[in-house]
């Protein structure tokens, strides 16, 4: 608000809102990185809840706990938030 630039959460409520009712492209427009996200986040989930005593739990929290995982996710967001405060991306999200 004090730059007037858009930061990678924002929209993310109306997104969560408009996927409650089931509107999956008014939700993209929104933001598209947290619906592209959230199939990853339930699967991350799915897996740590059901083999809490497996040895693919053990492996999962290796993976998703990496630091270059989280360095990673971390880029990911910093290029979405330059990404979108373009004029392409807002030009693509006019179009959808």
């Amino acid at each position: 608000m004090i730059t007037g630039y858009d930061c990678a959460g924002c929209g993310i409520q109306r997104s969560f809102h408009s996927l409650l009712h089931f509107r999956l492209l008014e939700a993209f427009k929104f933001n598209p990185l947290f619906v592209i996200s959230i199939p990853f986040l339930i699967l991350a989930l799915l897996l740590y809840l059901f083999n809490k005593n497996d040895k693919l739990s053990v492996k999962l929290d290796n993976y998703v706990f990496n630091k270059k995982i989280i360095v990673f996710v971390l880029i990911i967001i910093f290029v979405f938030s330059l990404l979108r405060n373009s004029d392409y991306y807002k030009a693509i999200i006019e179009y959808l």
